[in-house]
């Protein structure tokens, strides 16, 4: 005769049913995961970009800078490729670049590749990302910057290809952790600015559960490191990553893409009187994040991602305010300093072919990783509003939200930002050559963008 023991049977069903809840008892699925990287730290001295008072190229190289390659799937059922850069943004038209090489070589769409910018103030300028400079760059450093950009493109193939080639069934999960080193930088205009503390964790690892990669987000601007040092460095992004890789297995990548960090800057930073401090505190921004990802891979509540990611895209119009009165540019433009020369760019544009564009189109693209995780992507300076309102309406954990995503086209405000004006709503906009700030329907507009492409389970 077989006895059972319901109070005990019962109590294992309950601890079966937890461990489905935070992501035991859903098996695993193996997905094809490549990954690669590639040096793109500038060869010669260029100029970097971020910061308006540094007058010439850089004087040294303190860190490396990379492209880092994900790609998701196979030959038969396509490819989705995330490639993080280095970089203070990445052009639009270095995005298509890559893009239409790849399509010639794999077929992939333009919704399954994304090319997410760290955003650090230490990197090389590239094209037109922000010409942060108190006049106009001589025609040696144009040489150097334009080489610097056309070397890009191959790198960037190239290191996705090698992620395809490296490709091996792997397992993927996530899980959301919290650092608290960004404060939002405009409380002089809102005491009551918010910020976003999460930091969601995509792991990769091989069968046997060994970390190959972990992907990590974070809302903050890489300004720890100030103008005086004058050497290409990955701010706290590019210690962060060397940290995390130097916790995980030889051999494994740590990629660092940035959230919706418009308005956050790393505290603390800049120390102008003793410019050494800013690697102090990048550093310890490095080990904060270090130690929580640390944590994050002990704790087992990890949750299984089960399916490629299917890629959508979506152009949306966003309109600027006015346009600019050349008379006004030719005032500003007399003068000396950051404004003055962007004035005088902007002036400079309008005289050759007057094609100031009264709107943009802005790319937003979205990856459904099933009811798992659904990532979606935003281009240019995407300020904090816009992922506290996708996490509050989608679900907290659920929701990844990458900014500086495959183009830079300028500061995205929300609504609130630009009805309280200032550098992110209005004055940063000339330095992008945009004419104005946007009108007030933009956030609307991005929002039911997003919501128009994203899957049915996540509405």
């Amino acid at each position: 005769m077989i006895f059972i023991n319901y109070k005990r049977l019962m109590l294992l069903l309950l601890v079966f049913s937890v461990f489905q809840l935070v992501g035991f008892g859903a098996s695993p699925k193996p997905l094809n995961i490549g990954l690669a990287r590639v040096s793109i730290t500038p060869e010669t001295p260029v100029r970097l970009t971020g910061y308006s008072s540094r007058d010439i190229p850089f004087e040294g190289v303190q860190h490396e800078l990379w492209a880092k390659a994900m790609a998701f799937g196979d030959e038969k059922k396509g490819y989705h490729i995330i490639i993080s850069v280095d970089l203070l943004g990445i052009p639009h038209r270095v995005t298509e670049r890559v893009r239409d090489a790849l399509a010639k070589e794999i077929g992939i769409s333009p919704a399954n590749l994304s090319i997410c910018a760290a955003h650090t103030h230490s990197g090389p300028q590239i094209g037109n990302i922000v010409s942060h400079f108190h006049k106009p760059l001589d025609p040696d450093e144009l040489a150097d910057i334009s080489l610097y950009a056309m070397g890009l493109v191959p790198k960037l193939k190239g290191v996705a290809l090698e992620a395809i080639e490296n490709a091996t069934p792997s397992l993927v999960s996530h899980a959301k952790g919290e650092v608290n080193f960004a404060v939002n930088r405009r409380t002089s205009i809102n005491p009551n600015g918010v910020s976003d503390h999460s930091l969601p964790v995509m792991r990769i690892t091989d069968l046997n559960g060994k970390t190959k990669a972990v992907m990590l987000n974070y809302a903050c601007h890489a300004v720890t490191l100030g103008p005086k040092n004058n050497v290409v460095h990955g701010d706290w992004v590019g210690e962060a990553q060397l940290q995390v890789e130097e916790n995980l297995p030889e051999g494994a990548i740590a990629m660092v893409v940035i959230g919706c960090g418009a308005d956050q800057n790393s505290s603390p930073r800049m120390n102008n009187e003793n410019p050494k401090m800013d690697l102090v505190y990048a550093k310890d921004q490095r080990k904060q994040i270090a130690d929580e990802v640390n944590r994050m891979l002990a704790d087992e509540t990890w949750k299984n991602i089960r399916q490629l990611p299917e890629g959508k895209m979506k152009y949306v119009e966003l309109t600027f305010a006015n346009m600019p009165d050349p008379k006004k540019l030719a005032e500003d433009a007399k003068g000396a300093g950051r404004t003055s020369n962007y004035s005088l760019l902007l002036l400079g544009r309008m005289a050759r072919s007057g094609d100031i564009p009264e709107k943009i189109n802005y790319p937003i693209q979205v990856w459904d990783f099933g009811k798992d995780l659904v990532m979606i992507f935003l281009a240019g300076e995407v300020v904090v509003d816009y992922a506290i309102r996708l996490k509050q309406e989608l679900g907290e954990d659920r929701v990844w939200v990458n900014a500086y995503a495959n183009d830079m086209p300028c500061y995205i405000p929300s609504l609130r930002v630009l009805k309280e004006g200032g550098y992110e709503a209005e004055s940063a906009m000339i330095g992008y050559e945009k004419p104005s700030k946007f009108t007030e329907d933009v956030e609307e507009i991005i929002m039911n963008g997003i919501y128009s492409i994203l899957p049915k389970s996540s509405k």
